[in-house]
């Protein structure tokens, strides 16, 4: 009875590893690359040149939300415009509620 406990906790544990593996890869995904897009417009290169045009279009679906505010088009730094900006400075201050917590105690 306790090796099916301990195998049933071991898998669980091992289940809530991989989900935390999981979002640290997406979260760290989508932080490079908002961070690689206010890179590139910061420095005002040219979208002509591919990668530049491949970075902005894969990131253009992760700033469309913020689109939508008041003066979000304004440009801010370079051709960083707000929405880009609010975009960067949210994904940099997701992380910050989790990095406060107590680590919970067994």
């Amino acid at each position: 009875m306790h090796s099916l406990r301990s195998t049933r906790r071991s898998a669980r544990v091992a289940r809530s590893q991989l989900a935390t593996r999981l979002g640290l890869a997406v979260y760290a995904g989508l932080a490079t690359i908002v961070t690689m897009r206010c890179l590139v417009l910061v420095l005002s290169m040219p979208a002509s040149v591919s990668s530049v045009s491949t970075i902005l279009s894969i990131s253009n679906p992760i700033i469309l939300p913020f689109r939508v505010l008041p003066v979000a088009e304004r440009a801010v730094l370079g051709s960083a415009t707000l929405a880009d900006l609010t975009a960067a400075l949210i994904l940099l201050a997701l992380p910050l509620p989790f990095l406060g917590r107590r680590p919970h105690t067994s």
